[in-house]
Order: structure tokens, then C-alpha cells, then sequence
């Protein structure tokens, strides 16, 4: 874990415009007599390429896809013709921080989700598909956005012989975050760990607060007590928020918004730089000195336009459907939060959009908008505006975060597999278990051996047709992050996962709908 010193983090570190300032006001006592910048602390190494991955891929190659014999033609779920399309996709992502915006990524309102959304609709039209539409709606809240911010320590020479302004780049707000009059300037505090016993105990009142949290795999693990924390330092008189996020790099992590007040996270290796200045100033009795500069321009939006791209492939009976969805949206490059499963559920429109490959019912496929903008969700204004299509739905499977590279800690390591997935069925139809499990055995897709029922995500939109909802999903260390890039994903991963559901919608397309519906 980090604690109050520095310590060296195995990190190749990404690039990025974005700054936190954090202004370190010391005596000249202990720093002068050292002689050294910063107490002799290490700067930390900034961001570097935000789309190359935080840790090295290279060599890292997971095994083959595993093809049983005679499905080697079905070519459209083929990992490297998936792979192209992924590209393609984190591609959007890419212009849409060319274009200016820091925080970028495809996100539902704004350019970069509106490309990606009519390409999905023109793929769905190349592949054959009919009734392919790309459905505009309005959202129904208002959605945050952050425009700039900036955040860096200020040198001076009391600190040490050359010190100078130290930028923490990996500095980022968390949704909803305003600061009145768009500069925030207090003292630091260190307020211990996400984990630890009972509220803050020390003061906050006036400072800004910095805690740290080790998730135990992504960050979605530690939203709750993050959050809470921060509400309840907030109602102590803590000005702001510092959340060090100890994970692998210096990256951008899109989490734990809705403190109660400004809060800002950091990256690994900022992290431990700000709490080894925390620990260093504590030392040289002058912490009510050590203080932080924010800055962020921000601001709400009303009225802004979603989009879900749908096509169709008819199968034999005509009046019952299975939906397939996938969220088309994404914060940064977005390749594993959803580029992953938007591209699968692309090869398996081609796939079933053959005529030698004509599923019993018909299937609807869906690329949605929404899932990461309030008031902009896909599948609930799908539902809402297709009255005639959702009534003859049977079944909805939804492809999230399905082929991510196995991240891990302790130390941080990308190994050549999948991260493990939970595959939940909503309804614990037990024809449904079945198909999955076969599934499982004969594709070899990484989802754990025993189903659940949780299908939290997109497909809660879908919970008012009242059938069974299917989903794959994990929430790793690369989960709302910069790190989320192409790199990251692993090419016989999208295989696995395409041909397992190739296979699970073939199959429950010629299941009873009692036996799916029991």
C-alpha cells in the first residue's frame, strides 16, 4: 500500500492536459539544509501517451481461440476481424480528444458517441441487416462537464536547492464537482485510508483532504466508502477531496464523483509524491503551510441528444425477439468500457445476417448511448420509443467488458489470459444456465463456473419487459480509465467471447419461451 512516504511504482505513465495545484509553503530549516528539490523527493514521471497501455503488453499472448471443428467458416467471429472493428471504434475516441476535449472519449451528447453511433448504424446496413435506424432521443437531466482544470505544485526555494513547479497530471474531477469562482486554495490534510475504522477522526475543517483507497480490483469496488467518506468530510468543513487511487500508472480514473463538494482524484505516482510532501512537511513541523491549488471551468447541460443505433435479422418466427445489446458509449479510449463488446455484437449482426446462418427467432441487435450520461440511458428510451418491437421480446443479452487482458496486482503484472468475468441471468432459468455452461465448456470464455443473477448496467433499462436479461461483465483495475486501450484487450479473448454468444443466442433462439421465461 501507499502510506505517507515515497516509494517507486513500476509504471510507464501516460499523457495528458490536466493540472491540480498544489502549492507546498515550508520553512527554509530542514529543506535548505538538504539542499535538494522537493525534501529529495522523486517528481512524479507525469502521463506520457494516454492511448499506450500503463503496463507493458508485450509478450503477453493468450492462448488460441478454441474452434470446434466445422465453425472454423463462421469468418465474421474471427478475433482479428473483431479486433479491425475495435480499432475503428476507440478510433472515435481518439478524434474526440484531437478535437479538444480533455475529457474525451465517446460520451453520449456530445461528437465523439454521435459518430460512433451513425458508423454502428451504416455497419448494420453493409452487413445486411433491415430496419437499421439510428434513433435520436433527448435527455431528461441535466450532465456535468468538466471543460478545463488544472492542478500543480508550486516550487520554492525554501523547499530545497531547485525546486520547481511540479504538475500532478493524472489530477482529475469527479462528476459534479464546481468550484465557486473556478479557484479553490487551502492547506492539506492527510485523512488516512478508505478502509480504515469509523469517520475521520482528524481535522478537517478548512483543508483539503487527501485519502487514499487500494481497490481490490477496480475502483467500482471502492465507491461506496470513497464517496461516503468524502460526504462525511465534507459536512466536517473539509473544503475539498483528494482521492489517491493506488492502481497501476498515473492514469486518469473516472469514478467517485458526488462528494458533497469539490473532489478531485489522482494516480498512482502522483499519489506518491503529494503523500510523501504531506508526510515531509508534518515532519518539518510546517503541515499548516503545505497547501493546494485548484482550478476547473465546468459546467451542466440540458437538452443534449442520445442515440441507439438498431437493426434487425429476421429469423424463422417472426413474432418473438431476442434483443442484443451493447452500449456503444465510453469514457477515454474506452476499448474494454465498452469498445469490446460493441465490436462483438457487430461481428454477430454479420454472422446471423447470412442466410445460411438464420437464427429460429429474430434477433435485434442494438448498439445503445447513454451509459455513462444521467438522463441519456439507451435501453430505457429504446424501450419507451419501440413499443411494437420490445412486446415480442423474449430475451436480452448484453455484451460488456467481455475480452480485457487479466490485470493484477502485487505486484502489477498483465497475464496472458481474460479477466474473469460473472456471467448473471436474471431469472436463474435453468435452460438458460445450461446453454451457458455448455457454452463455457466448449468455447472456453472466461466467465466463472457458477452464474448469478446480477445484471446491474445497461441491461436495468431493459427490467421493464419483464424477461430474462443475460449478461458476461467484470469491473478490473483498467475500469473507468485511461489505461482502457486498445493494447489492453485481448484479440483470441473477442473470439472466445464472439463464438460463446454466437452460440448462446443460436441456442436460445430455438429454447421454448417458458423454458427461458419459467
Amino acid at each position: 500500500m501507499l502510506h505517507n512516504h515515497p516509494r517507486s511504482v513500476p509504471v510507464r505513465i501516460p499523457s495528458a492536459a490536466i493540472i491540480v495545484t498544489i502549492v507546498l509553503a515550508l520553512p527554509s530549516g530542514i529543506a535548505a539544509q538538504r539542499g535538494t528539490a522537493w525534501f529529495g523527493l522523486t517528481p512524479p514521471p507525469g502521463l506520457g501517451d494516454p492511448h499506450r497501455p500503463v503496463l507493458s503488453v508485450a509478450g503477453v499472448t493468450p492462448r488460441p481461440a478454441q474452434v470446434p471443428a466445422g465453425e472454423e467458416r463462421f469468418s465474421d467471429l474471427s478475433g482479428a476481424r473483431i479486433q479491425r472493428d475495435l480499432a475503428t471504434i476507440v478510433g472515435f475516441s481518439k478524434a474526440n480528444q484531437a478535437a479538444g476535449d480533455k475529457a474525451w472519449g465517446r460520451i453520449t451528447g456530445f461528437s465523439g458517441a454521435a459518430a460512433a453511433l451513425s458508423w454502428a448504424a451504416q455497419q448494420f446496413k453493409d452487413a445486411g441487416l433491415t430496419d437499421v435506424q439510428l434513433q435520436e432521443y433527448t435527455g431528461t437531466a441535466p450532465v456535468w462537464w468538466p471543460k478545463s482544470w488544472s492542478a500543480k505544485l508550486i516550487g520554492d526555494p525554501k523547499f530545497g536547492a531547485g525546486t520547481a513547479d511540479v504538475a500532478l497530471e493524472s489530477a482529475l474531477p469527479g462528476s459534479g464537482t464546481m468550484i465557486p469562482g473556478g479557484t479553490l486554495t487551502a492547506p492539506l490534510v492527510f485523512a488516512g485510508n478508505t478502509d480504515a475504522e469509523g469517520s475521520v477522526t482528524v481535522d478537517v475543517k478548512g483543508k483539503v483532504a487527501v485519502q487514499h483507497l487500494t481497490p481490490g480490483s477496480g475502483a467500482f469496488s471502492e465507491r461506496g466508502r470513497t464517496a461516503g467518506r468524502a460526504r462525511d468530510m465534507i459536512g466536517k468543513g473539509a473544503v475539498a477531496v483528494i482521492n489517491v487511487v493506488e492502481q497501476t500508472g498515473n492514469m486518469f480514473i473516472r469514478d467517485f464523483g458526488n462528494c458533497g463538494g469539490p473532489c478531485f482524484n489522482v494516480g498512482a505516482a502522483d499519489g506518491v509524491f503529494l503523500e510523501g510532501a504531506i508526510a515531509k512537511a508534518a515532519q518539518a513541523g510546517a503541515s499548516g503551510d503545505l497547501k493546494i491549488q485548484m482550478t476547473l471551468d465546468a459546467q451542466t447541460s440540458t437538452g443534449l441528444k442520445g442515440h441507439n443505433a438498431i437493426g434487425i435479422v429476421p429469423g424463422r418466427n417472426t413474432a418473438e425477439n431476442i434483443i442484443v445489446n451493447a452500449h456503444g458509449d465510453g469514457w477515454f479510449d474506452a476499448a474494454g468500457d465498452n469498445g469490446d463488446g460493441f465490436a462483438t455484437v457487430m461481428a454477430l449482426a454479420r454472422h446471423f445476417a447470412r442466410p445460411e446462418n438464420t437464427p429460429e427467432r429474430t434477433l435485434v441487435f442494438v448498439i445503445s448511448g447513454g451509459h455513462h450520461s444521467t438522463g441519456l440511458n439507451g435501453p430505457a428510451n429504446l424501450v419507451k420509443m419501440n413499443p411494437e418491437l420490445t412486446k415480442k421480446t423474449v430475451l436480452v443479452v448484453n455484451l460488456e467488458h467481455i475480452a480485457q487482458l487479466y490485470f493484477r496486482p502485487a505486484p502489477w503484472r498483465v497475464e496472458a489470459a481474460e479477466q474473469p468475468m460473472n456471467l448473471g441471468i436474471s431469472n436463474s432459468s435453468p435452460a438458460l444456465i445450461e446453454i451457458g455452461k455448455r457454452a463455457r465448456e466448449r468455447y472456453g470464455f472466461a466467465i466463472n463456473p457458477t452464474f448469478g443473477t446480477s445484471t446491474a448496467g445497461d441491461l436495468g433499462g431493459y427490467e421493464p419487459l419483464g424477461v430474462a436479461r443475460v449478461q458476461a461483465i467484470h469491473a478490473g483495475p483498467m475500469y473507468h480509465a485511461s489505461g482502457d486501450v486498445l493494447e489492453s484487450i485481448s484479440t483470441p479473448g473477442l473470439e472466445r467471447a464472439a463464438r460463446f454468444f454466437a452460440y448462446f443466442v443460436n441456442e436460445a433462439a430455438r429454447t421454448p419461451r417458458s423454458a427461458i421465461n419459467p
